[in-house]
């Protein structure tokens, strides 16, 4: 193989064993079987719902090392919200605003 592609494997493989690629890694794979299994395999919202957890399980690991978890544990947490979804997690938040600022949440949508 020539060096190049060496070297690219190599990074490929460092970044896969980082805390936070592997919560994003596990959210989605999570993800995509939940929706296997309920059959929604052939809709594109949830593929991008599936890309959406990915993404916010990827920057969760500032806020899981300030709950004082191991950067380790973005890969459960992160299976956490791909089995939860953006939905649920977009209501507990919303209830949780509602809860601690008292007032109502503009990012509702009913």
């Amino acid at each position: 193989m020539p060096d190049n592609l060496i070297d690219a494997w190599l990074a490929i493989r460092e970044f896969v064993r980082s805390p936070a690629a592997l919560a994003s890694l596990a959210a989605m794979f999570m993800s995509a079987l939940k929706m296997g299994y309920t059959g929604g395999l052939l809709r594109k919202k949830k593929w991008l719902e599936t890309l959406m957890v990915g993404f916010l399980s990827y920057f969760s690991i500032p806020v899981i090392t300030y709950w004082g978890f191991d950067p380790e544990a973005g890969a459960f947490f992160g299976a956490m919200l791909g089995y939860l979804g953006i939905h649920t997690m977009e209501e507990k938040l919303d209830r949780l605003i509602d809860n601690f600022a008292g007032i109502a949440s503009a990012l509702r949508r009913k």
